[in-house]
């Protein structure tokens, strides 16, 4: 079970390796929230790390990312990166697990996930978003 002592200690090591990941908190649920940029491709990847009060540090948090790449996911719905890690209760942080998707970005995002820059044709004939605009 999450105890204040270690979700201050999570916060400050956070702080001090990826400051752009901020912390959050919402009823029963905690993590850190920010962005990853895909070396190969340039794309900016939303990434989520998140666990149940409940169950923390005993598993480790749960991993998400928008948008998602490589074949590597499970879920039903909200979908969240299946990764081998070593977890230890007392050992392994929200960071380790962060480095964990830094390292699956590294593998999996190419050249090809580099975001279309063409102008996007909608649904409506004559109907142009992106750059065109």
């Amino acid at each position: 079970m999450l105890t204040e002592v270690r979700w201050e200690k999570e916060k400050e090591l956070m702080q001090s390796v990826f400051p752009q990941f901020k912390p959050f908190m919402r009823n029963s649920v905690f993590g850190f929230e920010g962005l990853l940029k895909g070396k190969a491709s340039g794309r900016t990847y939303h990434v989520v790390l998140e666990s149940e009060k409940s169950s923390y540090p005993q598993f480790p948090p749960s991993i998400y990312m928008d948008p998602p790449i490589g074949h590597h996911w499970i879920g039903n719905g909200r979908r969240w990166l299946c990764v081998s890690r070593k977890w230890s209760a007392a050992r392994s942080t929200f960071a380790n697990s962060l480095l964990a998707a830094v390292r699956y970005l590294d593998e999996y995002d190419t050249a090809e996930h580099a975001p279309d820059r063409r102008p996007q044709r909608g649904r409506w004939p004559g109907l142009v978003t992106g750059a065109e605009r």
